[in-house]
C-alpha cells in the first residue's frame, strides 16, 4: 500500500506527532530533505546511509520529495517510513523541479537546521554531523560539503571528472561554494521559484539575512559522474546555464566561470600530473565546448527546461558502485 506522509497530514488536519521526534542529543535538531526523481536504484542507499549517521539522534525529520516517481521510488520510501517514523514520503504526481520540492521542503520542516541534498549520492558516516559543526559559529547559515566522485581516473573521462570536482573543491575553499548538498538555517521561507541554481539561491536568500557561508571539506559526499562524454557535456552545460543565470540575475561572478582562478587552480595539477597533458587539454576542450553551448542554450531556450531536467541515467550508479 501506498502511504503519503503529506496524505495522512492533511486528513488528520495537523502534522503527525513524530515531527518533533528527539532522541537525546547536545545540539539544534536537523531535518533533512531528499529531492528524489526516480531513485529507486539509490534511495534505499541514501537512507540506510543517513540512518547510519554518528548525528543520527540530531536528525528528527528526513522528508522525501518524490516528484513523479514511476520506478518504486515510492514504495522503498514507504517501507523504510514503517520502521523510523522520522522519514516521511512527500509524493508530488507531477515533475515540477528542484525548486518546488525545496520550497515544499522549507514549508515543512521547523527544524533549526536543514540539509538538503540530491537522491543520487552517498553520505560517509560524519557527513551530517561534519556539514553541521560549522554553526557552532553563529555567524555561519549555510554549508557546504566535498564532492568525491566514485568514477576512476584511470580512463579520460573519469579523469576529467575527478579535475572538476577537483578544482570544485579548492575554489570553494578560497569562495564557498555548494553542489549536491548544503545545510543551512531554517530561516527563510524558500527560493525564487524562477531559480535555476537552487543551492545558490539558497545561499543567497540566507545571505540576505545578514549570515556568512562555509566550506566543510571534511563532509564528504559520494556520487557518480555520467558514464559517457555526451552526457558528462549535457550535465556540464546545464550546470554553466544555471551559474550564467546566477551572474546574470544576481550580479555576482561564480567562481567556476572565472576563467583565471580555474586555469590558476588546474596549473599545479598540471605540473604534478604532467603525463596526462594530453588528457588536461582534452578536458579543456570539452569544458569550453560546454560554456559556448551553454551560452547558446541560456539565451535561446526556455526557462521550464532547465528548471526540470532530463535525468542522466549514467549518474545514477553511486549505490551500485558501493555495493
Amino acid at each position: 500500500m501506498r502511504i503519503c506522509c503529506e496524505q495522512r497530514q492533511r486528513e488528520s488536519g495537523r502534522r503527525p506527532a513524530y515531527c518533533r521526534f528527539v532522541v537525546g542529543h547536545g545540539g539544534p535538531g536537523i531535518a533533512i530533505g531528499i529531492m528524489a526523481h526516480n531513485e529507486a536504484e539509490s534511495i534505499g542507499h541514501l537512507l540506510d546511509g543517513i540512518l547510519r549517521q554518528s548525528a543520527a539522534p540530531r536528525i528528527e525529520r528526513v522528508l522525501v520529495m518524490a516528484s513523479a516517481c514511476t520506478d518504486g521510488t515510492d514504495e522503498i520510501v514507504c517501507r523504510y517510513a514503517s520502521h523510523d517514523p522520522r522519514i516521511e514520503l512527500h509524493a508530488d504526481p507531477e515533475r515540477k523541479g528542484k525548486v518546488h520540492a525545496i520550497n515544499r521542503f522549507i514549508e515543512l520542516v521547523d527544524q533549526p537546521l536543514c540539509i538538503i541534498t540530491s537522491a543520487d549520492v552517498s553520505f560517509h558516516p560524519t557527513t551530517v554531523e561534519r556539514i553541521c559543526a560549522p554553526f557552532s559559529d553563529p555567524a555561519i547559515g549555510v554549508v557546504g560539503a566535498r564532492i568525491i566522485p566514485v568514477n576512476r581516473p584511470n580512463t579520460f573521462l573519469g579523469f576529467t571528472i575527478n579535475l572538476m570536482w577537483t578544482l570544485h573543491h579548492d575554489l570553494a575553499l578560497v569562495t564557498p561554494k555548494l553542489g549536491e548538498i548544503c545545510a543551512f538555517r531554517n530561516v527563510i521561507d524558500g527560493v525564487n521559484p524562477a531559480a535555476l541554481y537552487d543551492e545558490m539561491s539558497v545561499l543567497f536568500e540566507v545571505e540576505k539575512r545578514g549570515y556568512k557561508a562555509a566550506y566543510a571539506a571534511d563532509a564528504l559526499i559520494e556520487n557518480c559522474g555520467p558514464g559517457n562524454i555526451s552526457d558528462f557535456i549535457e550535465q556540464r552545460t546545464r550546470w554553466i546555464v544555471a551559474n550564467l543565470s546566477v551572474e546574470r540575475e544576481w550580479s555576482v561572478r561564480t567562481t567556476t566561470l572565472q576563467p583565471t582562478m580555474v586555469a590558476r587552480a588546474a596549473a599545479r595539477y598540471m605540473r604534478e600530473d604532467w603525463r596526462h597533458l594530453h588528457w588536461f587539454a582534452g578536458a579543456a576542450l570539452i569544458e569550453l565546448w560546454a560554456r559556448m553551448r551553454a551560452r547558446v542554450e541560456y539565451a535561446a531556450s526556455t526557462r521550464r527546461r532547465f528548471q526540470v531536467w532530463r535525468p542522466i541515467a549514467s549518474t545514477k550508479l553511486t549505490a551500485r558502485s558501493k555495493r
